[in-house]
């Protein structure tokens, strides 16, 4: 079964939006309204949507902590050697953080600041560096 809960919608001024079609209006990621956005960027989260949609439909129930990591707006990418990076997935985006970009960081630091990261932005919190 195909998941198609999100789609994409072009504006009148030529940027496109999410639109959600259960809800029958632009969709919302971690409490961004996902409109006016290039259409690669409106592509890359519609395709986020569905397969976060289709992975809840089939997986059920989970423990809230689990929930929160596979969800969260943060999340790491592994470069091409053995460093990896925190990226944010509202805006794609490798995350900077008091000007310091969250690159070449080791997997288990980009493991705890993506905790951290999710944590705050749950919490509706700015992260403030330990």
């Amino acid at each position: 079964m195909v998941h198609k809960r999100y789609g994409l919608e072009e504006n009148s001024d030529g940027t496109w939006h999410v639109i959600d079609y259960h809800e029958r209006r632009t969709a919302e990621m971690h409490g961004t309204v996902l409109n006016r956005l290039p259409h690669d960027v409106a592509t890359d989260l519609m395709i986020i949507l569905n397969a976060e949609e289709k992975r809840k439909t089939e997986a059920g129930p989970q423990h809230p902590k689990v929930h929160l990591m596979a969800t969260g707006r943060y999340s790491r990418r592994k470069n091409l050697n053995n460093y990896w990076a925190v990226v944010d997935a509202v805006t794609g985006q490798t995350v900077v953080i008091d000007g310091v970009v969250m690159d070449m960081l080791t997997e288990e630091d980009a493991e705890e600041l993506v905790e951290r990261l999710n944590l705050k932005d749950e919490e509706g919190k700015p992260f403030i560096r330990p």
